[in-house]
């Protein structure tokens, strides 16, 4: 994981109060951010292998809250598996790409708000399958604290928006290096148009 990919993966995680580099705990194998006055809020990145990533979060009591999985690219970190500590027990929930995207989609600032966007669509919905996945993305934040409901919509839509600007980004440059490129039929053109006008000087 290189400089670049570690902080793209850290604006991810970014709040008002943010984390700072911990010298003390970070290593060859991973880097590890806190939070001034803060000894158990900890964002720690483990490098799992050459290509692998796995990101956690750990609340004021020092709980882990938050466990991502990310694949190195050679562009944006792409995030592979997402789960969050169910409130009141000890496991984590994995939410899947389809359940993340709803997320994106109608995630607001607070639980409640979410949950209410997520159940007003419910009804209009014809598709089984799609119906089944807006039902289980509702169970799945209903079973999260107020808090860690919020953090994984900032970080869903912080993470969706920045692959969404970068995509666009990728879409415009290689429109314009097209544009640079002439086509066939214009190099034709072109030469043909230049024999013309040589031969009318002359």
């Amino acid at each position: 994981m290189n400089k670049k990919q570690e902080q793209q993966i850290l604006n991810y995680y970014s709040t008002a109060d943010k984390y700072i580099r911990s010298r003390t705990h970070s290593n060859a194998h991973q880097s590890v951010f806190t939070k001034e006055n803060d000894k158990y809020q900890w964002l720690v990145l483990e490098q799992k292998s050459q290509c692998e990533v796995e990101v956690r979060q750990t609340d004021n009591h020092g709980t882990i809250t938050a466990r991502d999985n990310y694949e190195l690219t050679r562009n944006l970190p792409k995030c592979v598996g997402v789960e969050r500590l169910c409130e009141g027990a000890n496991f984590q929930i994995p939410f899947n790409a389809d359940e993340i995207n709803l997320i994106y989609q109608f995630g607001e600032q607070s639980k409640t708000e979410t949950c209410a966007s997520l159940s007003a669509i419910l009804p209009q919905i014809n598709d089984s399958d799609t119906k089944q996945t807006v039902s289980d993305t509702l169970k799945k934040l209903n079973a999260l604290s107020e808090e860690t409901c919020a953090e994984l919509t900032a970080t869903t839509k912080r993470r969706k928006m920045t692959e969404r600007d970068h995509s666009v980004m990728a879409r415009l440059a290689r429109a314009k290096e097209q544009a640079k490129q002439p086509t066939v039929a214009e190099g034709k053109k072109h030469r043909t148009h230049s024999k013309g006008k040589g031969d009318m000087t002359l």
